[in-house]
C-alpha cells in the first residue's frame, strides 16, 4: 500500500460528520459531506469496480462502495445500512454506505495515534473518545486513497 500523506494537527480540530458503519465510529471533515441519500436510488446497473452502483446526482454518477467497521470492501450491502453518504473533496467523489450519519455540534478533540497504530497506508489520521467509545478521524482522500487499495488487492487475488 501506498504511504499516505502526513495531515497537520489543525485539520484536525475542524466539524466532523460522524459515520457510523457495524459498531465502529468514523469522523470526516463537514466540508467534505456533500449529501445523504437514500440507498434505494443506488442503480446497480451503473457499477464501477467493486461498487454496489451508482447515485446520480448534480449530472454525475457517485460510485457507491460498502465497507466493514474494520473498513474492509463489500460486494453486498449489509441489512444494518440506512442510507448513503456522499463523499466530495474536490478531488475524490464517491459514495458510502452507512448505518448512521449525525453532524457533530463540535469537534471532539483529537488524540495522536498510539506507534502500533500508526502503519503506512492506514487511513486512521487520529483518535477520539466519544460517548458511545473510540472514534476514528479519517477524511475522503485518506478513504479514496484506501478503496484504491482495497480494490487492487481484490483484483490481485482474482489473478
Amino acid at each position: 500500500m501506498k504511504t499516505l500523506p502526513s495531515m497537520p494537527t489543525a485539520n484536525l480540530d475542524q466539524p466532523r460528520v460522524l459515520v457510523t458503519l457495524d459498531d465502529r465510529h468514523w469522523l470526516l471533515p463537514q466540508t467534505e459531506a456533500y449529501s445523504l441519500e437514500s440507498l434505494l436510488d443506488i442503480d446497480s446497473d451503473v457499477q464501477s469496480t467493486h461498487s454496489l452502483g451508482a447515485l446520480a446526482l448534480a449530472g454525475q454518477w457517485w460510485p457507491v462502495y460498502s465497507l466493514s467497521g474494520e473498513l474492509a470492501l463489500s460486494a453486498t450491502l449489509p441489512e444494518s445500512r440506512r442510507l448513503c453518504l456522499l463523499l466530495d473533496n474536490g478531488a475524490d467523489r464517491f459514495g458510502l454506505a452507512a448505518d448512521r450519519v449525525e453532524m457533530l455540534k463540535s469537534a471532539p478533540t483529537p488524540f495522536p495515534l498510539p506507534a502500533c497504530m500508526a502503519m503506512p497506508g492506514s487511513p486512521v489520521q487520529a483518535l477520539v473518545q466519544l460517548e458511545t467509545g473510540l472514534g476514528y478521524v479519517t477524511d475522503t482522500e485518506r478513504l479514496a486513497a484506501w478503496l484504491t487499495a482495497q480494490m487492487e488487492d481484490a483484483d490481485n487475488a482474482e489473478v
